[in-house]
Parts: structure tokens; sequence; C-alpha cells
């Protein structure tokens, strides 16, 4: 028997768990924990060795998180000794420090810590995908997310992308909990947990007014609205309140309004510089100019604020300078951001190619054959949830995804600037899987799929 038969949501009743919100994982949560952990843990020790040194980034994180741990303050060193830096975001140094004031200055412990927090992001994803989507777009969502390439890379690294991926889906379940049922704690709650993402990475900034913009006219489908106000005020009074207390200090220590990092003028000449515009291999990406001559040389001496403020001029003056060229630069950064291959001429390779198994897996290419699956299964679950009913509700990862690439166009493209958006792109991969396998299931019982462009 044949019938028309319409999709129903697939979120499905849930039985009441003894404990409530204190209630035990399931054992789908614990196994993704594990699996997800096992894989970050194997690629980090795999890269670093059990030996580890910080580099790049990971310098001034570490050295920052030390010093906090040994009272000496948020500091760097410079020629004339310790001084007070806002150079870096405050959020991961911070929790570092915990972690150094328990088991000392082990940097493989803070590899380890890097890992953990990169193994929970897969449970987040799930239950970002269970609260937009449905049980089953959630469990697909988290098991993709534990087992993709590009985040088990970068979870191996002392960096802000764990950390900061974490957050980011933490506070898009909580606001997207507070949506469905609105309250002024709940919209507290959101703003804070987006403060506390934005004193990890400053390009969360934006993200709580993105949300609120996408929660304003639901909102006043239930709300009156004096209140709607009163929980759209207290959103960004949540946000405001967990940075102010870091731009008091700033205001303190560095002597300036700096409300998260004195680092936004130098990544803006970083990325927009002749140096970078000129040469094919590097367009796109971005340089180090406090390393690089003539601006070693011309910002030589100068406080951390005043190399931002001129910074930030320069490359603005960079710019104006050559509009023509605008489209194109931007093109090369959007591909750097959404390329699908780990391994490229001017980015190297994803493994050090170092003696033993390193060195024999440094020529694969795991993201490669990861992204030919990944890209197409996220762009049909993007089609299928624009033409359903619930589009304004489960389209909000997408304007996220929208945001950080306009950062890119502004700034540079990487890989390591996509780790915090790539959960929401597999959590329309996840759409996508699910739309398939209940078509698959619905053809084997030998009935008919009829859909509409309206559902």
């Amino acid at each position: 028997m044949r019938g028309m038969l319409q999709r129903a949501d697939d979120r499905s009743p849930r039985r009441a768990r003894p404990g409530g919100a204190l209630a035990a994982p399931s054992a789908d949560v614990l196994a993704m924990l594990a699996v997800g952990l096992a894989l970050r843990l194997g690629y980090a020790l795999l890269v670093h060795g059990s030996h580890p040194e910080p580099s790049s980034d990971s310098v001034t994180y570490d050295t920052i998180a030390w010093n906090l741990a040994r009272g000496m303050g948020f500091q760097l060193a410079g020629s004339s000794g310790l001084y007070p830096t806002a150079f870096s975001p405050p959020g991961l140094p911070f929790v570092l420090s915990l972690l150094y004031r328990t088991v000392g200055h082990s940097f493989l412990a803070a590899v380890v810590l890097m890992c953990v927090l990169g193994a929970l992001v897969p449970a987040a994803a799930r239950a970002l995908g269970r609260a937009m989507f449905g049980p089953a777009v959630g469990r697909i969502a988290g098991w993709l997310v534990a087992l993709d390439p590009l985040l088990v890379f970068f979870s191996g690294y002392v960096m802000t992308e764990s950390l900061f991926t974490l957050l980011l889906l933490v506070a898009l379940v909580v606001s997207v909990s507070w949506l469905k049922r609105p309250s002024g704690a709940r919209a507290l709650g959101a703003g804070l947990l987006w403060g506390a993402a934005t004193l990890t990475r400053p390009v969360a900034l934006p993200l709580p007014v993105l949300t609120l913009a996408w929660a304003w006219g639901p909102l006043g489908l239930g709300l009156s609205g004096a209140e709607r106000r009163r929980q759209a005020a207290l959103l960004l009074l949540g946000t405001a309140l967990c940075i102010a207390p870091w731009t008091i200090r700033n205001a303190v220590s560095v002597h300036a309004l700096v409300p998260i990092t004195t680092g936004g003028g130098r990544s803006l000449l970083d990325a927009n510089n002749a140096v970078v515009w000129d040469d094919p291999e590097k367009r796109g990406g971005a340089i180090a100019v406090l390393t690089t001559e003539p601006w070693a040389s011309r910002y030589r001496g100068l406080s951390e604020v005043e190399v931002d403020r001129r910074a930030g001029r320069e490359a603005l003056a960079f710019l104006r300078s050559r509009p023509g060229e605008w489209a194109g630069a931007a093109a090369a950064k959007l591909g750097r951001l959404w390329r699908w291959s780990a391994s490229t001429p001017s980015t190297g390779s994803w493994a050090s190619e170092q003696a033993g198994l390193a060195r024999r897996l440094a020529g694969l290419d795991p993201l490669l054959p990861w992204s030919i699956a990944l890209f197409p299964l996220a762009g049909w679950g993007l089609v299928r949830t624009i033409r359903g009913t619930r589009r304004h509700f489960q389209l909000l990862p997408l304007w996220l995804v929208a945001a950080f690439s306009l950062g890119s166009v502004v700034y540079w493209g990487a890989l390591r600037l996509r780790v915090p958006v790539e959960p929401l792109v597999v959590l329309y991969a996840g759409a996508g899987v699910a739309d398939l396998l209940w078509r698959a299931r619905v053809r084997r019982a030998g009935l008919a799929v009829i859909s509409s462009q309206r559902r």
C-alpha cells in the first residue's frame, strides 16, 4: 500500500530521567567522549611526542598562564622585564593557569587539557543538534564531529580553538533554550556565555547581537513588547557584565580603552599588506609583521597600544590604496578558509615529518576525502532546512558561518579560523544524512515519498 507521507518532526517524546539536569550522560555521549578523546590524544602524541614544546601562539598563552599561576599577573617578558599585556584574550591563559597551579608548568598537561576540551565538543554539537533538529540529527552530528579530521587536528594544539569552539556551542545551546522557553534567567545566562566566548576569541563580540536579531521576531509571538525588550536587554547585559571587568583591568594596566585585546590592528595588517597580497603563495594568508621588515624596525620600542593603533591605520591606508584588488583578495581568503585539503604547497602537511609513524602518515591528507563527503551532505541538509517550515529557527548556524566567513574576508583565511564553525557545517551534514536515511527507510517499506516546497 502506498500513501502520502508527511515528514514528522523527529523530536521524539522524551522520558524524564531521574536526576533531571544532573542525570548521568547516556551511553551514546560517553562513547562519543571516549572515541573523540582517543583520536585527539593519539594525534597530539603523534605530532608532539611525549615532551612537547610550545610554538607559535602557544608560546604566548603558555607564558601568560605560567605567570598567572605563579601570582605574577597577566604579563609578558620584555627587554626591561615583565610588563602588563592585553595582546591575548584572557580566557585560555586563565584556564591554563588553573591547570598549572595544580600540576606545575607542564606543557604536556596543557596539550592533554586541549584534547579533553576538544573531546567535549561532539557532546555539545549533539546537544545543539537535538535542540534544533531533533535526536536523530543530534546523534549523527555528534559522531561526525567526534571523527572530523579538522577538529582532531586542532585539538592537539594549545591555542584558543578547542575552548572557544566548546563555549560557542554551549552558548548556542543556551540561546536556543532561551528562544524555546523565554525567561530573564535564560537570557542573562546566554549573554554571560557569549561574554565568556568573547573573552576567549574577540571574533565572538558581534554574535550576541546576531543571536538577538535571530530571536527577536519569534520572541514577539509569545511575549509582550516590554518583556521582549527586557529579555533582550538582559542578554546584552550578561555579555557586558562578563567583558567589563577585563576592559576595566586593561584601562588600569595598559592605560587605554581596550575592550578585549590590543591585537586587532596588528591582525589586520598581518593580512593586508603588500608582502601578502603580491605573493601568490601568501595571498589570502598572513605574516607576522612584528618580525618582518620594514615593520619590525618601524614598530620597535612602541607600546602594545601604540603598535596596534599604527598598524590598524597602516592596514586601512593600504586597503584604500588598492580597491581594485579587494575582490581577488577576498576570494583568496575564502578559498583558504573553506579549502578541502589540509596539505597545500603554502601550508605544508598536517603531520610532522619526523621519524616513525608520523613521517609515514605525513603524505596522507585525511581532510580531503572527508570534505568530499561532508560538504555535499551539508549542502543537502541546508537545502532541506531552507525548504522546511522551521527554517528560521534552524538557520541560526548558517548566519554564524556567514559571520565567520565575513571576518575572514576582512582579516585572512585559514583552516584554524574555520574550526569554531566546523561543527555547525557538520550539523547541516547531519541533517542531510538523517534525511537520506529517512528516505531510504521509506522506500524499503514500499511507500512513496511525496515532498513539496513548503512542508
